[in-house]
């Protein structure tokens, strides 16, 4: 997929970043790199592998400035401040970052993940720009592809505002060279995302229709996922409710719901196969694509199979970082009693007999309560695998193993969490109760994937709020669905080392967002930091 090595981007200030044009080690001219369809599809690929490339070397290199090449990909840095933050993981190494993120005490001091996801964020819009200005809609098919940078764009916008509210804000309308970056804010940024993926799905867009573009681009489905995401979050963006929009939620997740197709069994979501099961593909609305010999990085799905276990013959990957665990507080959310019941060497078969999601393991456990400085105290995450579905022993040990990078697709976007949205819209439109058919079968269609037998008429927040801990976790959604639950600052919600205490604290409200790099409020004067920090 990815075709581009000759864009790279050096980065040493994000304004700089949003201002600059691509380089090429080929000395290839603007006018014929987006002239000629090779050089332009490059540039397309490159766009598409922000999500998953940390630079032009290979896996070792990186184009931001940061320590870890590895810890500076878009979809590694993102996971990480939006897991690790959270009661979904912590991670037991001692860099200054990670003890940062997992403490939740991090400042306006650079921290790797934070600046690494900002910057990554900053870059796709830059390269998304550069391509809008530099093509039309003349052309068919060029036309199709601006329309797929705009989705892409999208997402690196929602990012940005999800996590930093008040970012530097470019389009391809605005000029490039000595003009600075206004900076944006949470209301108006909210309102151009809405407005942009509203006009992306309409009659008019060139945009294809849903489930018509060759996977893993992105079409229709993509831009209604993302638009249903951005709407469920509209309280945390512009401060308060507006049913008007929980109901434009629910029709755009309806819209992904018609056209999807659940994965009969939820563990082949995350395994190697991924991207050519057409039972997993049925499922994917959106994905940031991995290949063990194409796409090589020490970030995504690689970091999370790699970072969870301390054994180099599991889960289809010769590597064991040993630095991810969860705790018991966490997986009772999974397991319900059968956490605290549970006895060390037992593996991912002893717990999916009770939720087919709960891909949790104690085999490499000497205690069962979670450490910051032991890998093995605590419970460990298996829902990523880089064995095939076809494959048996899917939690042993594997002799075998040769492969150094995951082949697992990451999904950005998946129909089950639509499915969530939608239930979760209605519920909240509804008074925090409902008993309407469509919301409460939503729910019950994830419950009896997951092996349950769920007999209920009625469905309530909390019930919501569980179901998406089930669902969804580390997929990246934790801090997010934290804050709009009111539980990520508040002391209503705890959870082990949550603001560095043991037992867990409140944070202060600032904290649901980061703060802005410093590097950035220094190159451009328009900017003014985020409060708090």
């Amino acid at each position: 997929m990815i075709l581009a090595a000759f864009a790279a981007f050096a980065l040493t200030s994000c304004v700089g970043v949003l201002d600059q044009y691509p380089l090429s080690s080929d000395v290839v001219g603007n006018d014929e790199v987006y002239s000629n369809p090779d050089y332009r599809l490059g540039q397309l690929a490159k766009i598409y592998g922000g999500f998953n490339l940390t630079g032009n070397d290979g896996a070792g290199s990186t184009d931001i400035a940061v320590g870890d090449s590895g810890a500076s990909e878009f979809i590694r840095a993102w996971w990480s401040i939006n897991t690790l933050s959270t009661d979904e993981a912590k991670c037991i190494w001692g860099d200054p970052w990670v003890k940062e993120i997992v403490t939740n005490s991090w400042t306006a001091v650079k921290n790797d993940a934070i600046y690494a996801t900002y910057a990554r964020g900053v870059m796709m819009v830059t390269m998304a720009n550069q391509f809008l200005r530099n093509t039309d809609d003349s052309d068919p098919e060029i036309a199709i592809e601006r329309a797929e940078v705009r989705v892409l764009r999208a997402m690196a916008y929602w990012i940005l505002l999800d996590n930093f509210g008040n970012p530097p804000f470019v389009t391809e309308a605005d000029p490039m060279g000595a003009v600075k970056p206004i900076q944006t804010n949470p209301k108006d940024l909210f309102n151009w995302i809405k407005t942009e993926l509203e006009d992306l799905v309409s009659a008019e867009s060139h945009l294809k229709d849903i489930k018509t573009q060759v996977y893993p681009r992105v079409d229709k489905g993509a831009a209604y996922g993302l638009l249903a995401r951005l709407l469920i979050n509209h309280k945390t963006y512009l401060g308060t409710e507006n049913n008007d929009i929980y109901t434009d939620a629910m029709a755009a997740a309806e819209k992904v719901i018609a056209a999807y197709t659940l994965a009969p069994e939820y563990r082949e979501l995350f395994m190697g196969d991924n991207g050519q099961n057409p039972k997993a593909l049925g499922e994917f609305v959106m994905a940031a694509c991995y290949d063990a010999n194409k796409t090589q990085s020490y970030g995504g799905t690689t970091y999370f199979i790699a970072a969870s276990t301390n054994n180099e013959k599991n889960l289809g990957l010769k590597a064991g970082w040993a630095g991810v665990n969860t705790s018991t507080t966490f997986v009772a959310n999974l397991l319900g009693a059968t956490a605290e019941s549970a006895t060390l060497g037992q593996s991912v078969d002893n717990f999916t007999t009770v939720d087919k999601r709960a891909l949790v393991s104690l085999a490499y456990s000497d205690n069962k309560t979670q450490a910051l400085d032991s890998f093995t105290a605590g419970w460990h995450v298996f829902k990523y695998n880089n064995l095939h579905s076809t494959a048996t022993n899917l939690y042993g040990e594997h002799e075998n193993i040769v492969e150094t990078f995951s082949s697992i697709d990451f999904p950005l976007i998946r129909a089950a969490e639509m499915y969530l949205i939608y239930a979760e819209a209605k519920t909240r439109l509804d008074g925090g109760n409902t008993s309407d058919a469509k919301a409460v079968k939503c729910i019950t269609d994830l419950q009896k994937r997951a092996g349950l037998n769920p007999s209920i008429s009625s469905i309530n927040l909390e019930n919501v709020f569980t179901e998406i801990t089930r669902e969804l976790y580390w997929e990246g959604h934790r801090r997010t669905t934290l804050i709009r639950f009111d539980k990520f600052v508040e002391g209503n919600y705890l959870w082990p080392f949550k603001g560095g205490a043991e037992s867990g604290q409140a944070l202060a409200s600032y904290m649901k967002l980061f703060p802005l790099p410093d590097e950035d409020l220094v190159a451009n004067t328009n900017l003014t930091q985020n409060v708090g920090y």
